[in-house]
């Protein structure tokens, strides 16, 4: 086969080779559309109750969010609704008797049951938020079938969904609900009571209307039946906030077990190493001595050594020294000349200066003192 042919041949089979893997992919690939969710961004990240907020919004509704209820600062309606994901533990005595006299004017307010201890935040002994609207939480017992989940069907869901999973049941002391959902297995998981003009829903848990459930069909109609009491009529107020008690209340509270014990230790610990007060000890041996004792020592040491010329010579130059200071001119006349001009400045008689001017003769000890003594005072003269 001539060169040409062959290139026509090695073309030929490329072509087939292109064209089936064309077919292939065309035949065993097709297109799809895959929806992927994003990472929340922005206030939705804090913000559980923002896609609430932003349906409200969408459907023509008044709706606002923040995080704590704060009465004081943000008066409410009387025809508003308040959702609240802060725990009813975290309200103080009085902003509980605050929020049911709105309710009783003809608020409409939704919570969760109590999350935390009661014990945690009671102010003084007064009940709760939902102990006053006679909500009383079950005990789960672990064969307690009330532990697993609700299945709800509504119209537009295509299979029934499982709600309230593992969320703890409660009982009402006052009556049956004006609305709510009972688990056949005994106890509530959603009562509204009746409140003067208002009501309250209380829930088992806030999860069906939360930022990640909230798109579920179940979960769309669980909302409309909670916020419809006041629907059209106020504003809805979404508190985000869970609010609960702060970790120094738990640990002052409940961990006394264990911080007590440690405080007394500590208290003893400091009482066994503090000073005790009682009588005066004897102070330890100094191991250095006053500036006076050195001097006498050397003093002495020289003048056992027969070297009390030193100390006169020493003496003499300091007295020298502050003669030069104060009187320049006698500082450098001769003896005689000097001890007379410095007996005119201090008043003593020239002889003696003359004579305390002069070097003792050696052993002396009284001479030597009587010159050390009286160029001394000749010094503080001048």
């Amino acid at each position: 086969m001539s060169a040409r042919g062959r290139g026509i041949a090695l073309s030929v089979a490329g072509a087939l080779v292109v064209a089936a893997l064309v077919a292939w992919w065309f035949h065993g690939m097709h297109r799809v559309t895959e929806w992927v969710d994003q990472p929340v961004r922005g206030e939705a990240t804090w913000n559980r109750l923002y896609p609430l907020q932003k349906a409200l919004q969408a459907s023509g509704r008044s709706a606002q969010s923040r995080r704590r209820l704060q009465m004081e600062l943000t008066p409410l309606g009387e025809r508003d609704t308040v959702v609240m994901l802060q725990d009813t533990l975290g309200l103080q005595a009085d902003e509980t008797y605050d929020l049911l006299d709105w309710v009783e004017g003809g608020g409409h307010l939704v919570v969760a049951l109590p999350q935390g201890d009661a014990d945690l935040n009671r102010d003084g002994g007064e009940p709760t938020l939902t102990e006053i609207l006679g909500v009383q939480p079950r005990k789960r017992g672990d064969d307690d079938a009330s532990d697993g989940c609700l299945r709800f069907t509504v119209p537009g869901a295509t299979k029934a969904e499982k709600m309230f999973c593992y969320n703890p049941r409660f009982d009402l002391s006052q009556g049956a609900p004006v609305f709510g959902l009972h688990d056949p297995a005994g106890g509530w998981v959603m009562a509204r009571i009746a409140h003067g003009k208002g009501s309250v829903d209380v829930l088992s848990s806030m999860q069906p209307i939360g930022r990640n459930s909230i798109e579920s069909p179940v979960s769309a109609w669980l909302i409309a039946q909670l916020l419809a009491p006041n629907d059209g009529h106020g504003t809805f107020h979404l508190i985000y906030e869970p609010g609960l008690p702060s970790m120094w209340l738990v640990i002052g509270r409940k961990g006394w077990m264990a911080w007590a014990p440690a405080l007394l230790a500590l208290v003893a610990w400091l009482w066994w190493r503090t000073q005790r007060v009682g009588p005066l000890l004897p102070g330890h041996v100094r191991q250095r001595r006053s500036l006076i004792e050195h001097v006498t020592a050397s003093g002495e040491l020289l003048w056992r050594f027969r070297r009390g010329d030193l100390l006169y010579q020493a003496v003499r130059a300091r007295f020298i020294a502050k003669l030069r200071r104060r009187d320049p001119v006698a500082a450098t006349q001769p003896d005689a000349l000097q001890a007379e001009m410095i007996a005119a400045t201090t008043g003593v008689p020239a002889a003696i200066i003359q004579r305390a001017l002069q070097a003792p003769p050696p052993g002396d000890a009284h001479a030597l003192r009587e010159r050390i003594a009286l160029l001394i005072d000749l010094g503080k003269q001048l």
